[in-house]
Formats: C-alpha cells, structure tokens, sequence
C-alpha cells in the first residue's frame, strides 16, 4: 500500500481511488491470506468488542452477559462485518467446549440435599414453564401464522428450552446465593431436559408423519426411555 501510495503521487489525481480501495480491503479480514492471522485478528475484535460493550452496560446498571449478546450481534457478517462468516462457521466447537463447562457448573447445584430441601415444587415450576411455552408457541404459530402442524410442532418444542448461560453468569456476576437461586438453577437446567424429550418425540411423530407412516406408542416413548437411561446412568455413576 506505501508502495502504490509512493508510486501514484501520494493518492492525487486519478490514482486515490485505487489507494482507498485497498485500504478499505486491508480493514477486511476476507483478504488476508493467512489463516492463522484471520482468526487470531477475530478472536481479538471479539474480546475487544465484548470488553467495550460490558463497560457501557456497567454504567447501564446491567448483567455483563447484554454486553456480550449485543457485541456478538454487532461484529458479524450481517451487521457491521468484522469477523468473516468462515470463522465463526469454524468455531462451533467452542459453543460445544462453552456448553459443557455451563452443563458441569449447573450440575453442582443437583445435590440430593438441595434437591429435598425444593421437593416437588421444582418438578411442577419446571413442568408448567416448559409447557406452557410449548403450547403457547405451538398455537401461536398454528393459528396466526398458519403454519403446518408438524413444523409447529417442532418449534413449540424449541421454544419451550431456557439457555443456562446468561443465567449462570449473571449468577456469578453479583455473586447471589440462597434458595432462590438454587431454585432457578435447577428450574433451568430441569427445562432444558424437558425441552430435549419434548423436541425428540416431537421430530419422531413429525418423521412419522411426513413418512406416511403411523405413529407407534414406541416412537413416543424411545425419547423418554433413552432419557431415563440417560438419567439412571448418571446417578448410577
């Protein structure tokens, strides 16, 4: 770029178009060649970009985790285009790596002693959340949108999981403590359960259906059985 800076004249006349161009593309990450400096030079703008946006929700009086929603949203390729589509296609294996740590930090709060001291009342919260949103989806988008019944289906199912992360790290943010707090850990995690069979017998009878086949009682309730196996071998081990 110095180069061509040098070599037309300091960008006068008919060559400072061709200079800006290719200082517009070294703003780019696209037109590096190099991989390793590509995601680097994107982990960077994330870090930096999550950094300013919590210190403007601090003075907001709010969770760092809208921070970093509203950072994330900013520097994608649909919005302002900082960090390329082909990176964050590539990192999916942080979500998975982020998702477990969040699995094992709710996993502490399923102690056999708290889960007395709630009882059934964290059972029947969980149960009328998850489906309450489940049928409120379901109907909405049946009834307003017209929407087929099985993709319904399948969206209500979606709608009735609870994310564990914005919760945990507002719950580490301000350091809350009590049973209140052990109580919307164990509703969110237990949510999340509820929304994974509800998904996996919806997508079985949808599967079903679109196969022009019927729908056995063992398609329902394989979901179920492998949850509770799932469930026995955690508590076994």
């Amino acid at each position: 770029t110095l180069a061509s800076y040098n070599q037309y004249g300091k960008g006068e006349g008919a060559a400072s178009p061709v200079l800006r161009k290719e200082v517009i593309a070294m703003l780019h990450l696209d037109a590096l060649n190099s991989p390793a400096a590509e995601i680097i030079l994107s982990l960077s703008i994330m870090l930096l970009a999550g950094f300013l946006a919590t210190r403007l929700t601090q003075k907001l009086r709010l969770p760092n985790v809208t921070g970093y929603i509203l950072a994330g949203i900013a520097v994608v390729p649909y919005v302002l285009g900082l960090v390329p589509g082909s990176v964050i296609d590539g990192m999916d294996f942080v979500t998975d790596i982020a998702l477990a740590f969040i699995a094992f930090g709710v996993g502490r709060y399923f102690k056999l002693e708290k889960l007395k001291e709630t009882g059934a009342k964290v059972i029947v919260i969980t149960l009328l959340e998850a489906l309450a949103a489940f049928g409120a989806v379901t109907a909405a988008m049946l009834l307003v949108f017209r929407l087929p019944l099985p993709f319904c289906l399948l969206l209500g199912a979606i709608s009735s999981a609870t994310a564990p992360a914005s919760t945990i790290m507002t719950i580490r943010q301000y350091r809350a403590k009590g049973p209140f707090v052990n109580l919307i850990v164990q509703i969110v995690a237990l949510d999340d359960a509820v929304a994974l069979v509800a998904f996996s017998m919806c997508s079985a009878m949808v599967s079903a259906v679109d196969g022009a086949g019927a729908v056995r009682p063992m398609t329902l309730l394989a979901p179920l059985l492998w949850s509770a196996a799932a469930v026995l071998g955690g508590v076994l081990a």
